[in-house]
């Protein structure tokens, strides 16, 4: 992960503690005890009292997340020998929406008078991997083998995958809202503090939103010209892409961005559409579930 990125998302995101060398923490590091060792968390929107859902008290920010890079996936699939020559470094965002419920990847902790759930696991990666691509684990609810796929079936050296916003909005029954309840003043503070601060530094030539809240939020934020790609959502048994039609759509659209912003040329861009449909699975039944 790039040193700027590790000092937003260990440093002013989730505070590590003291005792870890900030300057070489990476997921090897991280997987000596398969935890971070967490001392706080951002409180910036408890200091502006903007934390709390409007509609709900009832669900405030609880739930924190931090971002994950080709580098840390890399890593995980103990990819250290790997020939980058026909790989791409341009920078490029896969944007997701925030953090929901808990699934055991979260621990409380209290700091500064505040209770909150910063992940206790390296997000998005968890554990050591196997190395996936197209059509291995290219589907949704596993995000992090979803990012694998990604990574390695586009060839991708700089990639980073994150959420709009950086807390869930949580009760204690481990309930989540969407962005849509959100105080605005939390999604504008949580996006000029994290999120506009990742992409000043990954400078990514396109940015895939994944579902329309979270491209409409994020076109509503983000000013700059950039090339911006709506992606489905990967959630749910249709839009989890457990359906084959959402496979074949989904690898469309992100061949295309990756096309729009000259990260692929038109040759590159034939040459794996046409490694698609030799691996696509079906056989004129493929609208069909096939899990």
């Amino acid at each position: 992960m790039n040193n700027e990125l590790r000092q937003l998302n260990f440093n002013d995101l989730i505070i590590l503690s003291s005792s870890i060398s900030l300057a070489t923490y990476d997921f090897n590091v991280y997987l000596q005890n398969k935890r971070h060792f967490v001392n706080g968390y951002c409180l910036r929107c408890e200091e502006k009292g903007c934390n709390i859902c409007p509609q709900d008290a009832n669900f405030k920010l609880k739930n924190i997340s931090h971002g994950a890079s080709s580098d840390d996936i890399l890593l995980a699939t103990k990819q250290n020998g790997i020939n980058f020559d026909d790989w791409h470094d341009e920078g490029i965002l896969f944007l997701m929406e925030g953090p929901s419920k808990d699934y055991d990847i979260y621990e409380e902790i209290s700091f500064n008078g505040y209770l909150k759930k910063p992940s206790k696991q390296w997000y998005w990666v968890h554990n050591e991997q196997e190395k996936y691509s197209y059509p291995e684990k290219f589907k949704g609810r596993k995000y992090g083998k979803l990012f694998n796929s990604l990574i390695f079936t586009f060839k991708l050296k700089n990639a980073y995958l994150t959420n709009l916003i950086k807390c869930g909005l949580n009760n204690d029954d481990d309930g989540y809202k969407g962005i849509d309840n959100y105080n605005n003043e939390c999604i504008n503070t949580c996006f000029e503090s994290f999120l506009n601060k990742e992409i000043a530094i990954l400078k990514p030539k396109v940015i895939f939103c994944f579902g329309s809240s979270v491209l409409k939020r994020f076109k509503s934020l983000y000013k700059l010209p950039a090339i911006v790609i709506g992606l489905p959502h990967p959630a749910g048994a249709q839009r989890g892409f457990k359906n084959e039609f959402y496979r074949h759509l989904y690898f469309s659209m992100i061949l295309e961005g990756l096309f729009k912003a000259n990260i692929y040329t038109s040759e590159e861009a034939c040459r794996k559409y046409d490694e698609f449909l030799k691996l696509a699975p079906g056989n004129g039944d493929s609208i069909e579930n096939n899990d």
